[in-house]
């Protein structure tokens, strides 16, 4: 529980020790999911319509970050069942978050399922041609198996290394929110409150 508020509440609201250690695997696997969630909605186009308009994810991701300081002041100090809620509302506005992404991101990739193994054949074939050019000078033999080998390999490496790149984005994306969320957070915490109190 420790973990969840110090992730969602930030350093301001939170008395967990959240922020002093790093958190590289847990977003890891956040960004992992994120990947796979849109692989599957990428195979699966019915499924874009479930996805909010960028500019209705944007608008209610900007209500939530500003309602945010209003939310988690006295936050310890709240019923357990206040405390639940505002944690929804924390979990719904990462969640906003990554449909923004989605949203922005969708429009610009397409997926044609009929041409996808075919075209990661040739892609496989070009690249096994590829290394097996290189090592001719080993004999006919040894130069296939080396192309083989090490052509497979490359285009399984270049494979994980676009998902592990894909897997960043969401990271840094929630990374950005936490942020904004801190910057939004010290200004109404540090000067809108201080000036209605004085």
């Amino acid at each position: 529980m420790d973990f969840l508020e110090g992730f969602l509440l930030g350093p301001y609201w939170s008395d967990t020790e959240y922020e002093s250690r790093r958190h590289i695997g847990f977003y890891s696997w956040i960004g992992l999911i994120m990947v796979g969630l849109l692989g599957f909605v990428l195979f699966r186009p019915s499924l874009q319509s479930w996805i909010l308009p960028w500019q209705v994810a944007a608008l209610l991701l900007a209500v939530l970050i500003l309602a945010n300081p209003y939310l988690c002041r006295n936050y310890y100090r709240r019923p357990l069942i206040l405390r639940f809620l505002i944690l929804l509302a924390q979990i719904a506005k990462q969640v906003l978050a990554m449909l923004l992404l989605f949203a922005i991101a969708l429009p610009f990739l397409s997926l044609d399922t009929s041409s996808l193994a075919p075209a990661a054949l040739e892609l496989t074939n070009e690249s096994i041609a590829n290394m097996t050019d290189r090592f001719k000078s080993f004999g006919n033999g040894l130069a296939m198996i080396l192309g083989l080998f090490l052509g497979t390999l490359l285009i399984v490496f270049e494979g994980l290394a676009a998902i592990a790149a894909a897997a960043c984005v969401p990271g840094i994306i929630l990374t950005l929110l936490r942020w904004v969320q801190r910057l939004v957070d010290w200004i109404i915490r540090r000067k809108i409150w201080r000036e209605i109190e004085t």
